[in-house]
């Protein structure tokens, strides 16, 4: 079962907002955030970090569902999210 994955800092003030996105989304298409995501926190877990550097992205927050990646403001926009989490909950990874 391969759950989405969130990166995010605790010093960036666009995280939360990502984090309401994806919860939102997922609460509408009746899906447990716990259940299906994987926080990674970049300032306090040393691979998350690593991880998010082999995506090519340096700054947070970061979506990975599945095949797609959604970086800092694309993991704001609620239709990107959405169209991310329905590709992802298509895939029967999770």
């Amino acid at each position: 079962m391969s759950k989405m994955l969130l990166y995010k800092s605790s010093t960036c003030t666009r995280c939360p907002i990502a984090t309401f996105i994806l919860q939102r989304v997922l609460s509408t298409m009746d899906l447990e955030y716990d259940e299906c995501v994987t926080e990674k926190h970049t300032d306090s877990e040393a691979d998350a970090m690593a991880e998010l550097l082999m995506l090519d992205a340096v700054n947070t927050p970061v979506l990975v569902a599945g095949e797609t990646v959604l970086k800092e403001e694309e993991a704001l926009k609620e239709k990107l999210v959405r169209e991310a989490v329905e590709k992802w909950s298509k895939t029967g990874l999770h």
